[in-house]
């Protein structure tokens, strides 16, 4: 008993001295400009602030530059009546998305998926974690309009970002599985073009787009505003650089495919991360442990938005998370995270 009780006060303990520091940059974000001050400091001396506070929020996740909206798709955004999209062969790829509020962002990333369709047949299956802001009625809408190839599985709590893509793949029929974050917008071809690194290249086990927002080395610099300016960025983007790929030590799950065989020999996401958070990294280790490789197109690009979810929970609540889901990945791996 003594030793639990050792064990729980020194996981405290070392919860405080992580979570400390990291509050008082969040206390000082709302009060004073970080952002631009760190930015101001000698390269050695931000980089050592950023990896060392990792991730206490200096901005808001929230506030990407790009505008949440398309005014041709409507505001808010809608499915293009006049464009059903309807495939007489059984789908090659399934587009796995998990939503819990946000319901515009939502709206905005399904108007891109059918005015990106391609030839490739493809279903969107869409687990809803209890989401409180009319989500669910707008998607129940969507199946019944027959717009999209749409499935919903609706659940009565919030099961998490794990179970919930656990969900999603067990109902899907592709022998491709396309994770999409509801906080994305897509761009021509992008299906099609994934799901071909896949099929030319079975050493990748998984393989994701280049984009504005990931926090690893798929993330490129853009300037942008709005997804007019975006739909130019990643035509003149993605034509530079045709067939480049790299190889990464892990894609972030806001957009990325992998085949369902492989998917199922992982037995999918690691459900004990719970909410969110940690399961992408897990993911990259058990595709590298079954020996093969995870990969960035740089000639695919899809906008993230980013933090949707996650930008919402209070600041100690997130690190929090952030903490035992990283100390989880630890514990499972016998290894220490490393920030990409």
């Amino acid at each position: 008993m003594s030793g639990s009780w050792l064990e729980r006060a020194r996981e405290e303990l070392e919860w405080l001295a992580f979570f400390w520091p990291r509050q008082s940059v969040q206390w000082l974000a709302r009060r004073l400009p970080l952002a631009e001050l760190r930015d101001a400091l000698p390269p050695a001396i931000g980089e050592r602030l950023r990896m060392g506070l990792y991730p206490a929020r200096v901005t808001d996740a929230a506030e990407v530059v790009c505008a949440r909206e398309q005014p041709q798709w409507g505001s808010p955004a809608r499915l293009d009546a006049s464009r059903p999209i309807a495939f007489s062969a059984e789908p090659r790829a399934s587009i796995l998305m998990v939503t819990y509020n946000n319901i515009e962002l939502t709206r905005l990333c399904l108007a891109s998926v059918q005015r990106a369709c391609g030839k490739m047949p493809f279903e969107v299956i869409v687990v809803d974690n209890a989401s409180s802001d009319g989500t669910q009625a707008w998607l129940r809408e969507c199946v019944e309009s027959k717009l999209l190839p749409l499935k919903l599985i609706e659940n009565a709590d919030n099961r998490g970002f794990a179970a919930a893509n656990n969900q999603a793949a067990n109902a899907a029929r592709g022998d491709v599985l396309i994770f999409l974050n509801n906080d994305t917008v897509v761009t021509p071809g992008w299906l099609d073009a994934l799901v071909a690194i896949l099929d030319g290249d079975s050493s990748i086990g998984i393989v994701g787009p280049a984009t504005n927002s990931c926090g690893n080395e798929a993330q490129v610099g853009t300037r942008y505003a709005d997804l007019d300016a975006m739909a130019r960025f990643a035509a003149e983007y993605t034509a530079a650089h045709a067939g480049e790929r790299a190889e990464l030590p892990m894609l972030t799950l806001f957009c990325a495919a992998m085949r369902r065989a492989l998917y199922a020999e992982i037995g999918g996401l690691d459900e004990r991360y719970q909410v969110g958070m940690f399961e992408d990294d897990d993911l990259a280790m058990a595709v590298r442990a079954r020996g093969r490789r995870v990969v960035v197109a740089r000639d695919v690009f899809v906008h993230h938005y980013g933090g949707a979810s996650f930008s919402r929970l209070p600041g100690a609540a997130y690190l929090r998370i952030w903490w035992r889901n990283r100390r989880r990945f630890e514990r499972k791996w016998g290894r220490a995270w490393v920030k990409r």
